[in-house]
């Protein structure tokens, strides 16, 4: 409990205005009423008649007594009732104040963890990101700069229903309605002007995020997973500075496909830049940036699924952000894309092999076990084709009838084939290899510079690992439009074990929210 001077002379001051009693020292001892030994503690160490509790600290017999000054009131029958109700209003307000002292305790942690966290999570630059910020050279003209803020925010109904997870975070860190409110003092402290969320919660999707992050400026767009599952993944943009073109759902799960029945599902949103109006451009010639979040299956032991997955999410972010413009021009020898940006919960470690294919752009898998995807003999192996052919999407990652609006019909040997530039057949279907042409880096190192170069984390799953990225293209080359200009650091593991764990009373999620900034010259020639 508190004993400081202010404390002190607060109680004395509520009680002297609410129950009528000049300001002086003053005792309240009771065995009608139930008073718990802390709330016995606390009266007793702001009384000055202490003489009236025995000295093995039990209170003297009586029916309750106030001291004020020199004068007693005894709640006997004898006392008059207007007495009588300032003993009682007494007791209330010192229970009051016992509750207050012990919400004010966990406001104090939280902000104590709070301050902790934002020390240890600061902006991170690349080259170009801190000469803009140091002013050394100009943001260059029809550019646009903006925060990407990814988050697995954790549903609520699946806290819930899996809270033995929780048995050793406090109560309030679990409570929704604050959950809600830190939740969105992330989406504030980042300034962020896209948010991609995973595990939204469909019932609070409408009641809670839409009008609230609509009172902030952001519209944005949903899709729940599939089958009788309650959360999704939504992607809200900044309306003052993006205007939507698109969205396209991605659904994971087709019928009759062993790899593909899961009812995990991706999101996709074409942005345009605000500044420029419909009335100044044609729609067809508007650049657009594309943004993406998913949310992967878990299961550790099925990484074959997780393949799958990307497979055809990477199809689709193949057939959207593919640049025909610059692909059929004679003064470029390389495949454009559009700026893309894909973000989420993949439920997969940067030393997975799935990793090395999101980041080096193919992954040979036959042979490999489907549990982690590693030459493992145990378990079932991989053969040739991972997803059915009747699918229409190529082990290159792409929509059968995509590949054939891009490339000359003379290059095709079959339906099954076609003929790269070296004059090689390569296999469109059950290859046993997967490849894509994204060229997708991550904003992060996935180590620290501190604690000798420990792996960052952003959640638990029976160690600290990391498992929440944002991808983007355009890697640090004269011909990219898409810069990374600085990114909100990660913590270790260690360091998060020093701070509770997660959820905690500062972070309302049991992942880390990811964030980094861009800049787009969406003009660039």
């Amino acid at each position: 409990m508190f004993t400081s001077k202010i404390f002190r002379c607060t109680l004395r001051h509520i009680l002297s205005v609410r129950c009528g009693f000049l300001c002086q020292p003053f005792c309240l001892v009771t065995a009608d009423l139930k008073m718990s030994s802390e709330q016995k503690k606390f009266l007793r160490r702001h009384s000055s008649a202490k003489h009236h509790y025995t000295s093995s600290g039990q209170p003297i017999r009586t029916t309750g007594i106030i001291i004020s000054g020199s004068q007693t009131y005894q709640n006997n029958p004898n006392t008059c009732g207007s007495q009588q109700r300032r003993q009682v209003h007494a007791y209330g307000c010192a229970n009051v104040l016992i509750e207050e002292s012990e919400t004010h305790k966990i406001e104090r942690n939280e902000t104590r963890i709070r301050h902790r966290l934002s020390s240890l999570r600061k902006w991170e630059y690349t080259p170009l990101g801190k000469e803009l910020q140091e002013q050394k050279t100009k943001q260059p003209p029809h550019s646009l700069k903006f925060t990407v803020l990814s988050y697995n925010v954790l549903a609520q109904h699946l806290l819930e229903e899996h809270i033995y997870l929780y048995r050793n975070v406090e109560t309030e860190a679990l409570n929704w309605d604050k959950r809600a409110e830190r939740i969105l003092r992330e989406v504030t402290n980042t300034y962020a002007d896209i948010l991609c969320l995973q595990e939204v919660q469909t019932d609070h999707y409408d009641t809670f995020y839409v009008p609230k992050l609509t009172a902030m400026g952001f519209k944005g767009v949903y899709k729940k997973r599939t089958g009788n599952k309650r959360d999704g993944c939504a992607i809200f943009f900044r309306h003052s500075k993006f205007e939507l073109k698109k969205s396209i759902p991605v659904e994971y799960c087709k019928p009759n496909v062993e790899l593909l029945d899961r009812d995990n599902i991706g999101l996709i949103a074409l942005l345009t830049p605000r500044v420029l109006q419909p009335k100044q451009v044609f729609d067809e010639d508007l650049p657009f940036i594309v943004v993406a979040t998913t949310h992967l299956l878990y299961n550790p032991r099925r990484h074959d699924i997780k393949l799958a997955q990307l497979q055809l999410l990477f199809a689709e972010l193949d057939r959207i952000a593919f640049d025909s413009r610059k692909a059929n021009s004679k003064k470029t020898d390389w495949v454009s894309y559009h700026p893309t940006i894909l973000t989420g919960d993949f439920n997969l470690t940067p030393d997975t092999s799935i990793y090395q294919f999101i980041t080096q752009g193919s992954l040979l898998y036959k042979g490999l076990s489907r549990r982690q995807l590693t030459l493992d003999a145990r378990g079932h192996m991989l053969e040739n084709e991972l997803i059915p052919p009747h699918l229409n999407i190529t082990d290159q990652c792409q929509h059968l009838d995509s590949t054939g609006e891009r490339t000359p019909h003379e290059n095709f040997t079959s339906v099954k084939s076609e003929r790269s530039k070296a004059g090689c057949s390569v296999l469109r279907f059950a290859s046993g290899q997967l490849s894509h042409q994204l060229q997708l880096e991550s904003a992060y190192p996935h180590r620290r510079n501190r604690l000798n170069g420990a792996k960052e984390a952003t959640t638990y799953q029976n160690d600290w690992v990391t498992v929440d990225y944002i991808f983007h293209n355009g890697r640090e080359t004269g011909r990219s439009n898409l810069h990374l200009l600085s990114r909100l650091g990660l913590l270790t593991g260690e360091e998060l074990d020093a701070l509770g764990g997660l959820p905690s009373l500062a972070s309302p999620s049991d992942h880390l929210p990811l964030a980094a900034r861009f800049l787009w010259n969406y003009r660039k020639a």
